[in-house]
């Protein structure tokens, strides 16, 4: 079964923040593509503990991805 996470990058500059990030999965709601944000989650906590400067959130974009539990080295043989 394929498991997809919410990815978000607040603007401006989110990477600088290391975003994208993905929402934390108590956050979500719905199921397979089809995931939210809570409308009871604290969204603009949240990007404040990752780092992002509470003032200048205002805007963001969201997207679904495809949550692969696999991590390869850099360097190393995924085939192995």
């Amino acid at each position: 079964m394929t498991k997809y996470k919410l990815m978000i990058d607040p603007t401006p500059a989110g990477w600088a923040y290391g975003f994208p990030k993905a929402v934390p999965a108590e956050a979500l709601g719905g199921s397979g593509y089809e995931i939210f944000i809570k409308n009871d989650f604290d969204l603009t906590k949240w990007i404040a503990e990752q780092g992002y400067p509470e003032k200048s959130f205002e805007y963001y974009r969201t997207w679904v991805e495809e949550d692969k539990d696999e991590y390869y080295t850099p360097g190393s043989d995924p085939q192995v």
